[in-house]
């Protein structure tokens, strides 16, 4: 549990030092979506224990990340 809530932690600082560092905006955009997605998959598994759920349960729980990251994308490449 230790592992998953530093990881969580990084993944929460990795954009705050990428943006120091002087990284250009829209690496910054693609870091942050990755990361979400990446933690919304850490927080169902781990969190909120759906690792032994159901394969439809589990799935739908961490649909949503992926699906919110290609709306906000979306509307970041066309507008």
């Amino acid at each position: 549990m230790l592992t998953i809530y530093l990881t969580l932690m990084i993944c929460t600082a990795l954009p705050v030092v990428a943006l120091q560092t002087g990284m250009g905006a829209d690496f910054l955009a693609w870091l942050v979506f990755g990361l979400v997605v990446m933690k919304a998959m850490l927080l169902v598994d781990h969190f909120m224990e759906m690792r032994k759920a159901p394969r439809g349960w589990r799935l739908a729980a961490q649909a949503w990340a992926p699906v919110v990251v290609a709306v906000i994308s979306g509307f970041r490449t066309w507008g």
